[in-house]
């Protein structure tokens, strides 16, 4: 794992933003910013936003916040799973956490407010203790606790003891690195007495590639994927591919590889990047990479990582608990 980034330095999955009427300055400020740092932004409207709070990292509106609650009140369904959602008026003077505060929303909203000038509002208690919640480490560490241990990890925040986090290069605000805290979290399948598991999450690479495109590219460009994720191969269960040249590519990573036929991939995958004219032209199907990550990973895998084109690869990853 890599130097701790930022929500939007992990928002793999790209932000949707959602307004109504004439594009509002705030959105086009957000759009440019996170564009900057190479996250895909894509502008939605109301009508959209079932779809949004599946497919992306974040939602943010630039409308108002009453008609905003209104909403998205129909599609909450758990804080496990509902997205961060931050509400910005249309000047960007303020950002507002409306859900998922402890997966991402506040850390998004301060993110926000710093860079294009504006204020954060942040009401929840473990913020307070200028700690990041427990959902923040998961989205860190590419790993998934229990929900009751994610309750117990909050409470020793909130409380102001110490959580340690095991064999981590980086850790989010609120933790210290190693061991000999009150509480000590392990990413790892197992733990000992006393200690919390964050079990970390199985990882499926996609590789789509050019006839042109070398092994070294290709080798590089998986490479690049991982660093962005804060990864490294040793985290890859596998790498798919309908191009027999992906073999290679996953024997010089030590990686197994999957190749299959385009019409082997499963193709209802939901939040699938919009087609490819060259895909459907050339295989048949509207892309690969991402199917191909999501049918190597198998049922319960979700898209982490949206399909990035890295000169002549195409990468995406997904991830299975």
């Amino acid at each position: 794992m890599g130097a701790y980034r930022s929500f939007l330095e992990r928002a793999w999955r790209g932000v949707a933003v959602i307004y109504t009427g004439q594009t509002p300055p705030a959105a086009e400020r957000i759009k440019k910013y996170a564009a900057s740092m190479g996250v895909p932004v894509h502008y939605l409207s109301n009508r959209d936003v079932e779809r949004a709070f599946r497919c992306y990292d974040a939602v943010i509106f630039v409308e108002a916040l009453g008609g905003v609650v209104r909403l998205i009140c129909p599609l909450l369904r758990d804080k496990e799973v509902d997205p961060p959602v931050v509400v910005a008026d249309r000047e960007g003077r303020y950002f507002i956490p409306l859900i998922g505060a402890h997966r991402g929303a506040n850390e998004l909203a301060e993110e926000l407010a710093l860079e294009l000038g504006g204020v954060a509002v942040v009401t929840t208690a473990v913020e307070a203790a200028r700690a990041a919640p427990p959902e923040e480490l998961e989205r860190v560490l590419l790993c998934r606790m229990s929900r009751e241990d994610k309750l117990r990890v909050a409470a020793a925040l909130r409380d102001g003891r110490e959580v340690c986090v095991a064999d981590a290069a980086a850790v989010p605000p609120g933790y210290k690195r190693g061991v000999g805290c009150q509480l000590t979290i392990r990413r790892a399948d197992s733990c000992g007495e006393g200690e919390v598991c964050c079990r970390p999450l199985r990882l499926y690479v996609g590789l789509g590639l050019t006839s042109a495109a070398t092994l070294e590219e290709a080798v590089e460009a998986v490479r690049r994927a991982l660093r962005e994720l804060g990864a490294d191969v040793s985290a890859v269960a596998a790498l798919a591919s309908v191009k027999p040249a992906a073999a290679e590519v996953a024997k010089s990573l030590g990686v197994p590889a999957v190749v299959y036929k385009p019409e082997e991939l499963k193709l209802d995958w939901d939040c699938l990047s919009p087609p490819s004219p060259k895909a459907l032209e050339t295989l048949g199907v509207p892309g690969a990479a991402e199917p191909a990550a999501l049918t190597a990973a198998g049922p319960g895998a979700f898209l982490l990582y949206r399909k990035r084109v890295l000169g002549r690869v195409t990468v995406a990853v997904a991830a299975a608990p």
